[in-house]
């Protein structure tokens, strides 16, 4: 009712500004019966669908932050298995199809460049404290901030490792997850393929 009462008292402010009183606009054109009392209930209309959307909060939903990770109910440590080579070091346990085998090197190589990428930029801003820490007069302000610059580029780089994992244990069938977490037999062995090259460790988490 309150809004209602702001929305009465602001398009009574329109009106006298505008002198619908004497039923014309000022540039000269007369408004047919009734025409000025039509937009004003559109103007009515439209500010309120306005005020509820934004300010009320009520119509359009808001875009929510990336924040949940894949889950798989019941696979307990299944980040932990993939963390070391994206599930592509554990031919012993799952038998990957040729698409799953691409699809998780796709996966391994994107994650690889972008821990170099964040690597780049740590290291930069190492080089950045390292020259406000050897003034004669550091300043302490700006080397925190520089502190937790680095703080944050460390746990953006680790939880976009996590999520990279996550969305890699999306790639797997049931079937496979079931098997890394010991919940199901380990697959027949699949046909000796040609040796892949050594993987170093990734483990970020």
């Amino acid at each position: 009712m309150n809004m209602m009462g702001m929305m009465d008292k602001m398009m009574g402010m329109m009106d006298k500004m505008m002198g619908m009183g004497g039923g014309t606009m000022p540039a000269g054109a007369p408004m047919p019966g009734g025409g000025g009392m039509g937009m004003m209930a559109m103007d009515k209309m439209e500010m309120a669908g306005m005020m509820g959307m934004g300010g009320m909060g009520g119509a359009a939903p808001r875009a929510m932050p990336q924040s949940v990770l894949p889950g798989f109910p019941g696979a307990t440590h299944l980040y932990h298995l993939g963390a070391t080579g994206f599930f592509l070091d554990h031919p012993q346990h799952i038998a990957l199809t040729t698409e799953q085998q691409a699809a998780l090197n796709k996966a391994r190589e994107q994650a690889l460049l972008a821990k170099s990428t964040a690597d780049r930029a740590k290291e930069q801003a190492e080089q950045e404290l390292w020259t406000l820490t050897a003034a004669d007069q550091p300043d302490a302000a700006k080397i925190e901030g520089k502190l937790a610059e680095i703080g944050k580029l460390s746990s953006d780089e680790r939880l976009a490792f996590i999520r990279a994992v996550g969305e890699a244990s999306k790639l797997l069938t049931d079937e496979q997850r079931k098997i890394l977490t010991g919940f199901a037999p380990p697959a027949p062995a699949a046909p000796a393929a040609a040796p892949m090259a050594p993987m170093a460790p990734m483990k970020d988490m």
